[in-house]
């Protein structure tokens, strides 16, 4: 279950990422559009995953996630023939937002993600960090830039689907909804829970708890998209030359591959939500060091950090759900927590791109996501507060 998973997780994320930025020059001649018109695509795809995100929890937990799993792939690999075959910028929009979108939340990550804690008691963050490894991610902009030498992008497109349809729409019929033991169930009266043990979306906002942990995963992960997409032109803002701004974008991504072994085996230590606090502690201390506008080698480590601790987010975030909502509950958990974080999201880049245009500096906006995160140390303690849900039966528990 857990190559399942991660073979799903990342030829979905890694194709749908890493090729994006490559194939825009391309799409702009084909089909006759402006950069910005092209450029369009990825986060159409974003905001499609994250709004459909809390339904698709939902929907894992009532109908086969196999079937889920196969959805997804065959929604990939349709995008990637419609995106082969088209003229169309229309029927572009349509690939990434309404092809891509929902394949990123069933087969990316919530079903992946789903799985893995269905199936893994023990070691379970550990066993996440493996399955989100971004190795997909890392390889596919080095092999696909050689390869736009020698092939035209419709070959390449039509190559990435027919991956998807020959190796992974297979390999998700193997998926397994349930494990032969039970799950932990959500830490209600059985009255009170859903028919399939786990807590409905009401009852997951209702809890203080839920919001902590979401809020504490959160603040990594709009940090580590913020700087992310933003890293080439804050580095040069800082003087460094483009081509070295360049270089820590790739430092942030190879170092964060570490993270999230690191950080998973941390959540199986310590607990989901005190990892989350631990994260957020050294990442207020690393921001802080950005606003001393440090040289580059210095800045290479603290960059390379924090991108190790955003990839760790979400292993340590799924660890946490599963600790406290029970494994029956992790799919509505995540996918509530994915459409809560996109408006964060969103705000960091718009906003610290705002800050710049007006400023002439990013500082502002790096203070403002040092000051979440000192809040983020916060959240994560008192989402550790109260029992952690241990073993397939464990008993109904108050939860906070």
């Amino acid at each position: 279950m857990g190559v399942v998973a991660g073979v799903s997780h990342n030829l979905v994320i890694g194709l749908i990422m890493g090729s994006f930025g490559l194939m825009l020059a391309s799409v702009e001649d084909r089909l006759g559009v402006s950069g910005e018109a092209a450029a369009v695509g990825i986060p159409l795809t974003l905001v499609g995953s994250s709004v459909l995100a809390p339904f698709v929890g939902v929907l894992i937990a009532k109908v086969s996630l196999r079937l889920l799993l196969l959805a997804g792939a065959l929604l990939a690999a349709t995008g990637y023939f419609t995106l082969a075959f088209t003229q169309s910028y229309a029927l572009y929009l349509v690939a990434y937002g309404l092809l891509f979108g929902p394949a990123l939340s069933l087969a990316g990550s919530i079903g992946p993600a789903t799985l893995v804690t269905r199936w893994f008691n023990r070691n379970r963050g550990l066993a996440l960090g493996i399955v989100h490894l971004p190795i997909v991610i890392a390889i596919v902009p080095w092999s696909l830039d050689r390869a736009l030498t020698v092939y035209a992008s419709t070959t390449l497109y039509l190559f990435m689907g027919v991956l998807i349809a020959v190796l992974l729409v297979p390999l998700t019929l193997l998926a397994v909804d349930h494990p032969p033991t039970a799950e932990t169930l959500a830490p209600e009266p059985a009255e009170k829970r859903t028919a399939d043990g786990s807590f409905s979306v009401a009852q997951l906002l209702a809890r203080p708890r839920f919001w902590a942990i979401c809020l504490a995963a959160i603040a990594s992960m709009t940090s580590s998209v913020m700087l992310g997409s933003l890293l080439v032109p804050i580095g040069v803002s800082w003087g460094f030359a483009r081509s070295e701004a360049a270089i820590l974008q790739s430092i942030m991504a190879a170092v964060g591959i570490l993270g999230s072994i690191l950080f998973g085996w941390v959540a199986d230590k310590l607990g989901g939500a005190r990892s989350l606090a631990l994260i957020a502690f050294n990442c207020a201390l690393l921001w802080t060091v950005l606003l001393m506008h440090p040289p580059f080698a210095a800045t290479a480590v603290v960059v390379g950090l924090i991108g190790m601790h955003g990839a760790g987010a979400i292993p340590t975030l799924g660890r946490g759900l599963s600790d406290s909502f029970g494994q029956a509950s992790y799919s509505r958990g995540f996918g509530l927590s994915t459409m809560i974080g996109l408006p964060f999201i969103g705000t960091a880049i718009i906003g610290s791109e705002r800050v710049f245009s007006v400023t002439g500096s990013y500082d502002l906006a790096i203070t403002s996501i040092a000051c979440f995160f000192v809040i983020a140390i916060f959240l994560g303690l008192y989402g550790a507060t109260g029992a952690k849900l241990q073993g397939p039966l464990a008993a109904p528990a108050e939860a906070i």
